[in-house]
């Protein structure tokens, strides 16, 4: 939860901070559904801002030339497509700009998944990157990015 706050707020101000692109030395096309198509076919300007370069193809491909610099390589098409499913899924209370979706779903996506591994160091980036987000107490969705146990607490949970 903290590493998708920490990614929200990146992604959030790439509007006025472009992100680099790692571009990729073996470009992957990606071949969708006409809707699927139409729908990636809008999202392109925004991914560019997050990082990725995403070209039509025609037919409904896609050629997939670069990712944001910050993201592993090697399952592209799957990221894309889990993203897509994603944004068309989005449900909510209050209706959002596509950007602020596609901007959600990227965040939900490229987080630290429950249960992976994380080295000491890895640990303390994410701490210290949530520590000068501007809210870093929630995700966007509104769930908590840490819980904070005070010691009087702790004592009543240990004492018979």
């Amino acid at each position: 939860m903290a590493h998708e706050r920490v990614l929200y707020e990146k992604y959030q101000k790439a509007s006025s901070h472009p992100h680099a692109t790692q571009k990729s030395l073996f470009p992957v096309v990606l071949e969708l559904s006409p809707s699927d198509a139409i729908l990636l076919d809008e999202m392109l300007e925004d991914l560019s801002i997050i990082g990725y370069e995403i070209e039509s193809f025609g037919n409904n491909s896609f050629i997939i030339q670069g990712i944001p610099a910050d993201v592993l390589s090697g399952n592209e098409k799957n990221a894309i497509e889990l993203l897509l499913e994603q944004f068309k899924h989005f449900t909510g209370e209050v209706k959002y700009s596509k950007r602020e979706k596609l901007i959600r779903c990227m965040s939900r996506q490229m987080a630290i998944k429950a249960g992976q591994s994380l080295s000491q160091k890895e640990m303390h980036a994410i701490i210290q990157s949530l520590s000068e987000c501007d809210i870093p107490n929630v995700t966007a969705s509104g769930a908590p990015t840490y819980i904070e146990f005070k010691e009087s607490y702790l004592d009543g949970l240990f004492s018979r």
